[in-house]
């Protein structure tokens, strides 16, 4: 029965929190202005949950005090989740280590689109200041979509259902250590309702600058350089051969100094209406728009050497120079209807519409920047529509005749289509001298019909389980063309379609036991699936790929990889707000994807064999994997020490997997996967000052790369540290300092090459480990400051 205005808003949302938890926190809301939100001293610590699924949620409250700017930067203090790539930049999450379409993004509860063709949705675009909570799901119940193999993060944005009417506005700028730069960001939020009570609005607005400076060194070791023979006899990781600090002592083949600077302007949107056109239903309307404008420069600079100490020439460098413009626009609009038919059934419709567009477009010089060498663009534009219905129902007769206290059916409905646009081109060789590119673009279109059950079982007052079913149907179809060309002059194109299906049935329990009143015990089990990159059901050809002389082609029939999913948890309660949780899990995956080389040849392709003799590759199915670890989070107020106004917080995940490489016949780890994250905290409140400070440092190991058959590569990322110091000015205002990468966090990359003109030889070599050379790479980004205010009316 619709009983607040945050039921039918948590509903429509799709959130994992139990209805009764949310109208409750609804209401515990709605006593509370805006001030005791915003300016307030109160520590906050991960909210309470009290559902059997593996889930925790953490309010907006809990990352405030830091001044996150993107979603990106919230996900670095939740456990478990991992961020690859480059320093300072926190693009895609990667639940218990796993990325690359294994970790779900969802938006109050519904998927969302990206611009990778990997389905990786990029966080960092999302401002911090529209969520109002995130939600870790670390396994499914029905309602959720099934793929979430590592997990999924939900991202509730905020509502006027469940916010106190007002108004918050926030300006600040952040200062770059090294450049000396400053950029401003600013938002405003309002939120209220009319004096009926009946109807509900919120407004958010947030415009932001994002600067990241990166410096990076990287040094070649070869057969020439001293020492390299011993260090590969060694099996050594041959940071020991580096001379990063100091150029004149390098014993390098080559090295290249480069300088880059991403520069991101952010504008987004978030409203929302409800309307209560009755006390048994209600109507609610959503929007959001993100609008990102980002400009990369490169400038290189690469001396070469013969290996001797010293041998560098550091008098006459090469210079190239890279400009990469980059645009991206999100946008998402949908209504959800609730109703209630009785006391004992209630109804739920919702439509919406997701759309992100996106190009990239990366002009190469070299000497000057102004001699330009070539172009290469790619854009993509994708769609998304999701329209679906559920009925639940609350069965106390079928309870009663069970001896049991409650059982809830919910069944529902899903329909969604997904239609990706994608576009590479290539302009190279801009001398008359002739050149080979490759261009090509697709459609892909994906349509899903879904079907789920879930039964809530209330066994006991201290028992709950969970149990669902839910079958996906897809369909997709792909049409697609590539092109050859000769300095940008199109010569010939390879125009083809293809279309599969597949339907799968993803059952999953959730058992929780409450031991005591503030000790509980949860157990699930959970089928889940990882989807294909869209680029790898694509059966258009990458020319010159894995090796020079090889072809690459996408596999229509590729079928999801699918894994069967453990999670074993123990959660206890610390007073009224303090938390200590433990969960073990194990996620059994097979159908791995990989790539392999095909027995047909290169004409099926449409290439002559003359000029591509290595061989035809494409991607199969080819093994499983088993990926396991265990994830310990506390976050408590140090009372029981008599330090009521101290808070702590942390979490520590080790992460374990083993697949069999198909490149060395090895077992390996998943690509990617640290073997840990952790990160900690502390937060001091000083009431007679109004003031506090705080905290936070941010950590993961060391992670692998063995999917190309011509290299090894290896990871090492720096600690993150963060501070905040906090004033608050009266009732209506608080000023928040906060420091990032204070210890000018680097990362170190060791890449191990393997020669050979086609992939059948580059293999051959990785598994004899015949190192041809190595790159070595240091990686740093820049501290950053940010001076913000906040004011609430």
């Amino acid at each position: 029965m619709l009983a607040t205005p945050g039921f039918a808003q948590d509903a429509g949302a799709g959130t994992a929190a139990s209805d009764n938890e949310q109208a409750a926190a609804t209401e515990d809301k709605k006593t509370i202005d805006l001030q005791g939100m915003v300016v307030t001293g109160n520590i906050e610590y991960r909210s309470h949950i009290d559902i059997p699924a593996p889930v925790l949620v953490y309010d907006q409250q809990f990352f405030a005090k830091f001044e996150p700017v993107s979603v990106g930067d919230q996900l670095r203090r939740v456990p478990g989740v991992a961020f690859v790539g480059d320093v300072g930049e926190s693009v895609a999450p990667e639940m218990r280590g796993l990325g690359n379409g294994y970790t779900q993004i969802l938006i109050n509860g519904r998927s969302v689109p990206g611009i990778g063709n990997d389905r990786s949705v990029a966080v960092d675009r999302i401002p911090a200041e529209i969520i109002d909570r995130i939600e870790i799901v670390r396994s499914p119940s029905a309602e959720f979509d099934s793929q979430g193999v590592g997990g999924t993060i939900n991202i509730i944005l905020k509502d006027g259902a469940t916010l106190p009417p007002g108004v918050i506005v926030r300006v600040g700028e952040t200062w770059d250590k090294k450049t000396g730069r400053i950029r401003p960001n600013a938002a405003f939020s309002w939120s209220g309702g009319n004096d009926a009570k009946n109807l509900f609005y919120s407004l958010t607005l947030d415009a932001q600058k994002r600067f990241n400076e990166k410096h990076a060194i990287q040094e070649v070791v070869d057969g020439n350089t001293v020492g390299f023979a011993g260090a590969i006899a060694a099996h050594s990781n041959g940071h020991d051969l580096q001379s990063w600090n100091n150029a004149a002592k390098s014993r390098a083949a080559s090295r290249e100094e480069q300088g880059d600077t991403r520069e991101s302007r952010d504008l987004s949107f978030n409203g929302d209406l409800t309307w209560l056109l009755s006390d048994m239903t209600s109507l609610r309307v959503d929007a959001f728009a993100m609008q990102t404008r980002r400009d990369e420069y490169e400038n290189t600079r690469t001396y070469e050497g013969d290996g001797t100490v010293g041998g560098l020439d550091l008098q006459n460098p090469e210079r190239k120079f890279e400009k990469t413009p980059m645009d991206e626009d999100s946008y998402g609009l949908s209504a959800v209807f609730n109703t209630s038919f009785n006391d004992q059934t209630d109804f739920e419709a919702y439509l919406g519409r997701n759309s992100t567009k996106g190009s990239t477009v990366k002009h190469y010089f070299k000497d000057t920047p102004d001699t330009k060498d070539k172009v290469k663009g790619t854009s993509a534009d994708d769609k998304n529509w999701q329209a679906d219905a559920s009925v639940t129902r609350r069965m106390p007769g079928l309870a009663k005749s069970l001896g049991i206290d409650a059982a809830t059916l919910k069944v529902g409905v899903q329909l969604k289509n997904k239609d990706r646009t994608f576009t590479e081109s290539e302009i190279s060789g801009l001398s008359k001298a002739k050149q080979k590119g490759t261009a090509g673009d697709y459609q892909y279109d994906e349509n899903r019909f879904d079907t789920y059950a879930k039964v809530d079982w209330n066994l006991s007052s201290a028992v709950t389980l969970t149990t669902g079913v839910r079958g996906e149907k897809t369909r997709t179809s792909q049409n697609f063309v590539t092109t050859e060309s000769t300095n940008g002059v199109a010569d010939g194109q390879t125009r083809g379609s293809a279309d599969s299906h597949a339907f799968m049935l993803n059952p999953s329990a959730h058992l929780q036991w409450k031991l005591t009143d503030a000790d509980q015990l949860r157990f699930s089990v959970a089928r889940t699936v990882r989807r294909p990159g869209v680029d790898q059901l694509v059966p258009s050809i990458t020319l010159e790929s894995p090796g020079d002389y090889d072809v690459t082609i996408g596999n229509p029939n590729l079928k999801m990889e699918r894994a069967l999913g453990f999670d074993l948890g123990f959660e206890h309660n610390i007073g009224k707000s303090g938390v200590v949780g433990v969960n073990l899990f194990q996620r059994n995956i097979t159908d791995l994807i990989g790539m392999v080389r095909t027995l047909r040849p290169v004409t099926d392709a449409g290439q002559d064999p003359d000029d591509f003799p290595g061989g035809l590759y494409s991607f199969q199915n080819i093994g499983k994997a088993k990926v396991r670890g265990a994830e310990f989070d506390l976050s408590m107020p140090l009372t029981f020490m008599g330090m009521d106004h101290t808070g702590v917080f942390g979490n520590y995940t080790r992460l374990f997997s083993k697949r069999l490489n198909p490149i060395t016949n090895r077992d390996t780890t998943i690509d990617d996967q640290p073997s840990y994250v952790y990160n900690v905290g502390v937060t001091q409140e000083i009431p007679a000052w109004k003031a506090s400070f705080g905290a936070s440092y941010q950590k993961q190991g060391p992670a692998y790369q063995h999917n190309s058959p011509g290299e090894m590569q290896s990871t090492i990322y720096g600690g993150n540290l963060e501070l905040f110091l906090e004033k608050r000015l009266g009732k209506s205002y608080v000023v928040r300092l906060t420091g990032n990468n204070l210890l000018d966090s680097c990362s170190q990359q060791l890449e191990q090459d393997f020669a050979g003109d086609d992939a059948a030889e580059m293999m051959a070599n990785n598994r004899a480990y015949n190192v041809d050379f190595m790159e070595l790479e240091r990686e740093c980004s820049s501290p950053r400051w940010s001076l913000t205010l906040r004011a609430v009316f």
